[in-house]
């Protein structure tokens, strides 16, 4: 009969070790395919930051041109000239301004000859421009929201991370239960044996 016991106590003692072990492992696993999968992640964010900060510094090159353009520009006979210079490249045909003389008043008016076939894309070209225009604010609202909502995913990612690494306490508990399955079978274990 004592031989029985050693052997029940034994096998029971080898599932415990065997089920403890596949729940290590398994903990291990989990944590593994979840560092796998941030590192993924963090990689592509760190993509994207690039990519939008490429970008920022295209476009705040792009506008310091415009702007420097537009300060650069002083009296009318400058707008004159740049104004062709700025639509013409858009356009099927030249278009002309023809400014009054020197000596003439001041409220003399400019003349602008439009081709016919610079009409229509004149015409898009404001439109564009008006679309532009009311799009900007909505954009830039969008974004806003959008890295709000960037920020709030990275504050549950950061909170999953730290659930999944557990505090201390949760570890000093998870060990706790383990070591009293442990002692428990090993109590019975011997009550058996003797």
């Amino acid at each position: 009969m004592s031989r029985t016991i050693e052997i029940l106590v034994t096998v029971v003692a080898l599932v415990a070790a065997a089920l403890f072990a596949h729940s290590w492992l398994d903990a291990r696993r989990e944590q593994a395919q979840l560092s796998a999968t941030l590192a993924q992640q963090n990689a592509l964010l760190a993509q994207a930051a690039a990519r939008e900060q490429q970008r920022d510094a295209e476009l705040a090159h792009t506008l310091a041109q415009i702007n420097a353009f537009k300060q650069s520009i002083r009296t009318p006979q400058q707008a004159a000239v740049a104004i062709p210079e700025a639509v013409n490249p858009l356009l099927p045909a030249p278009v002309t301004l023809a400014m009054p003389k020197p000596d003439a008043a001041v409220n003399t008016p400019a003349t602008a000859t439009v081709p016919l076939a610079d009409l229509k894309p004149l015409s898009d070209m404001i439109s564009d421009c008006k679309a532009c225009r009311a799009q900007l604010p909505v954009l830039q609202a969008n974004l806003a929201d959008e890295e709000q909502k960037v920020a709030a995913l990275a504050t549950e990612r950061d909170a999953a991370v730290k659930v999944a690494h557990g505090t201390f306490w949760s570890r000093v508990r998870h060990s706790a239960k383990w070591l009293a399955i442990g002692a428990g079978l090993g109590a019975i274990a011997a009550r058996l044996v003797h």
